[in-house]
């Protein structure tokens, strides 16, 4: 009969509740400590970062001081701690392991130059949006937005056209799970409204936008497949303008945007999934076309109706 460590005082090597049985603590808790640093909080004590944690001041200790031995951090002036440019490489091993990264670059590119907004690709992490690329223009926006950068889903045109694609279970656990915020007058806080404008930008193939994140700013997002036709990215431009004409602006835009979009889903069907590479030589198949966006439904889609200030 196997048993279970008890918890006592002091004790930091205990698994949370809830946790899967192969889950390793001390792992997670190191990862904690590496998230505790942020924008607001670049630098941190030893008390800091078990505040921000919940773990007791000699666990944060051991974890700060393995941290720092591996290059990840560093201190400042013997007390405060700060991350170093090491962490970076964390996050270029999730970029360099996805096929369609290596080819993202030069199509945000050429977009920018087409539609001359800044343009981005977004995934869903949890109940927020990460930017992964971002390519902007010469206009400085409020919000200064950088690769690696987060922001709610329910409010972003981007984190909207993720939404829409999830299963319904998991769409019922992100509405569970999510604090809604009126950052506007304009932002859908109310999770049944949500759903309707999820269920539009499942009618129509893109999301838009307006006022909800901030005044004045305004985004259009679309999918990007991979070669199985599941949602992966949502492929956004965004417009700070304080008027604009939203119908001109989708006709104008909507076209050059899914082509975009879908030159990256087309990157995946040529490239294909790590386990999709491992496994050509065992079996054959034929790749499907991501269903959504085939030309002879691009009419129908690109003048849909949309919702003003969503």
């Amino acid at each position: 009969m196997t048993s279970r460590r008890k918890k006592s005082a002091g004790d930091d090597e205990v698994l949370d509740r809830g946790c899967p049985r192969d889950f390793i603590a001390a792992f997670g808790k190191g990862l904690a400590v590496i998230q505790a640093f942020s924008e607001s909080t670049p630098a941190l004590t030893l008390s800091g970062v078990a505040q921000r944690t919940g773990l007791t001041r000699a666990t944060a200790r051991r974890f700060l001081l393995t941290l720092e031995s591996l290059g990840f951090a560093e201190r400042l002036d013997g007390k405060l701690f700060v991350l170093t440019p090491r962490v970076l490489l964390l996050g270029h091993a999730y970029l360099s392991s996805m096929p369609m990264w290596r080819f993202a670059e030069p199509v945000l590119e050429r977009l920018v130059e087409d539609i001359g907004e800044t343009c981005s690709l977004s995934v869903l992490d949890g109940t927020e949006v990460v930017y992964v690329l971002r390519i902007p223009v010469h206009r400085v926006l409020n919000r200064i937005s950088t690769v690696g950068s987060r922001l709610p889903a329910y409010c972003t045109s981007m984190g909207r056209l993720l939404l829409s694609s999830l299963p319904e279970d998991k769409l019922d656990a992100y509405l569970a799970q999510t604090a809604f915020i009126g950052y506007t007058d304009k932002t859908v806080a109310d999770p049944l409204a949500l759903r309707r404008h999820l269920a539009l930008v499942r009618r129509t193939g893109y999301a838009w936008v307006s006022g909800e994140m901030e005044e004045h700013i305004n985004g259009l997002a679309v999918p990007v497949h991979d070669a199985n036709g599941k949602v992966i990215a949502a492929l956004n431009v965004s417009v700070r303008r304080p008027e604009v004409d939203a119908e001109a602006f989708l006709r104008r835009t909507l076209p050059t945007l899914r082509r975009a979009a879908q030159r990256l889903s087309n990157s995946m069907i040529v490239s294909g999934s790590a386990g999709e590479c491992l496994s050509a030589g065992k079996r054959s198949r034929r790749v499907r076309t991501p269903p959504p966006f085939q030309t002879s439904r691009r009419k129908t889609h690109e003048h849909a109706p949309f919702p003003i200030g969503a």
